[in-house]
C-alpha cells in the first residue's frame, strides 16, 4: 500500500507544480499585453497625426522587453534557490563525510553494524517497534554524550554497565561493598553472572580482583562467610572490615559502593534514606578517581590482620559458625 500512496503524491505535487507554472506563464503574458497596448494607445494619443507601423512596432518591442525582463527577473530567482539548494546539498555532504570519516575509526567496533540495522529496523514491524528502536538510540546517543564528559549516570543499579566494564579490564577490579546495598545480592542471578565474568578476567586475562566488605558490627562476618569463600575459590582477594573498628579518619569517608576498574574508572551505586539504590555513576575523571584509589587503599591495609610476626596479613577464611574474633 505505500508505494501506490507516495506515488499518489509524487503526482499531486507534480500537478500542483504545473499549474504553478502555467499561472506564472499567463501573468507575464497579460503584463506584455497590457504594457504593448498602453504603449500602442500612448503613442496614437501623443502624436496622433504620425502616420505609419511604427506605433505598432513600438509597443511590441516594449512589451518584448517587458516580457525578457520578466523572464530574466525570474532566472535570477531560479539561480538564487539553486545556489541555495547546492550549498545545503554540500553542507550536508560535508557533514556526512565527516560522520563517516568518525565511523570509519569504529570500523572494528558495532558502530556500522548499529547504524545498518537501525535504518532496518525502523521501516519494519509495528509502529510500537519503531518507537522503541528511536528510544534505544536516543538513549545511547545521550549516554555518549555524557562520556564525552567522562562520566554518565542512569537510574537505579545499572548490572549492564557492571557485566561490560568487567568484561573490559584488564589490569585490576577493586571493590567496596556495604552490608546495607549487598543484602540478599550474591545470591541472585544477575550476582552469579557477575562472578563468572569476574573468573574470566582472573584467568583469562590476569586480572587482579580484591573485595572489602565493609560491616557495622561483628557478628556480620560470620553470615559473610559463605560468600567470601566461594569469592576466594575463583581468585577473588577477599577482606572483610568491621566499621566500629576503622581509625576514626576512615569512617568519616565516603561509605558507599563503589568500584574502581585498572584504576581509572569507576562504578559508584548510590542510595537513597531508605537505602535502595537510587542511581548508579560511572566516572573517569582523574581528579575524582584517585581519591577513591587511595582511600580503597588505606581501607584495604586496614582491613589486614597482623600475623605472629606483627606484619598485616589477610583475614583468614571463615566458615560457618566459627569465630570471627577467635574467641
Amino acid at each position: 500500500m505505500s508505494a501506490p500512496t507516495n506515488s499518489y503524491f509524487r503526482s499531486d505535487q507534480q500537478r500542483r507544480s504545473d499549474n504553478d507554472s502555467a499561472r506564472q506563464l499567463t501573468l507575464k503574458l497579460l503584463v506584455t499585453v497590457v504594457v504593448g497596448g498602453v504603449v500602442y494607445v500612448l503613442t496614437n494619443v501623443l502624436l496622433p497625426k504620425e502616420e505609419g507601423p511604427w506605433q505598432l512596432v513600438l509597443s511590441v518591442l516594449c512589451g518584448g522587453t517587458v516580457l525578457i525582463v520578466q523572464f530574466m527577473a525570474s532566472f535570477v530567482n531560479q539561480l538564487s534557490e539553486l545556489k541555495d539548494v547546492v550549498e545545503k546539498r554540500f553542507a550536508d555532504i560535508g557533514e556526512a563525510t565527516k560522520l563517516f570519516n568518525e565511523v570509519e575509526k569504529l570500523r572494528g567496533d558495532g558502530v556500522p553494524r548499529l547504524a545498518e540495522h537501525a535504518t532496518k529496523v525502523v521501516s519494519m514491524g509495528p509502529d510500537i517497534l519503531h518507537e522503541f528502536a528511536h528510544e534505544e538510540i536516543n538513549r545511547l546517543a545521550a549516554q555518549m554524550e555524557d562520556l564525552t564528559n567522562l562520566s554518565a549516570e542512569t537510574p537505579g543499579e545499572n548490572h549492564d554497565w557492571l557485566m561490560t566494564l568487567t568484561k573490559c579490564s584488564r589490569s585490576s577490579i577493586d571493590a567496596i561493598s556495604t552490608s546495607v546495598v549487598d543484602d540478599g545480592f550474591w545470591s541472585t542471578e544477575p550476582a552469579s553472572r557477575y562472578l563468572t565474568a569476574q573468573r574470566e578476567a582472573i584467568l583469562e586475562r590476569g586480572v587482579t580482583v580484591r573485595r572489602l566488605f565493609i560491616v557495622k558490627e561483628r557478628e556480620e562476618r560470620s553470615a559473610l562467610a559463605p560468600i567470601c569463600e566461594e569469592q576466594r575459590q575463583i581468585g577473588i582477594q577477599v577482606r572483610v572490615v568491621v566499621l566500629e573498628q576503622l581509625p576514626a579518619h576512615l569512617r568519616r569517608g565516603k561509605m558507599i559502593d563503589w568500584i574502581v576498574f585498572d584504576g581509572a574508572l569507576t562504578y559508584e551505586i548510590h542510595a537513597d534514606q531508605l537505602s535502595v539504590n537510587s542511581s548508579t555513576t560511572v566516572n573517569a575523571r582523574a581528579d575524582e578517581v584517585q581519591p577513591l584509589i587511595r582511600r580503597f587503599n588505606q581501607l584495604w591495609d586496614a582491613s589486614a590482620e597482623p600475623s605472629p610476626n606483627g606484619t598485616p596479613d589477610t583475614v583468614p577464611v571463615l566458615t560457618p559458625g566459627s569465630d570471627p574474633d577467635g574467641a
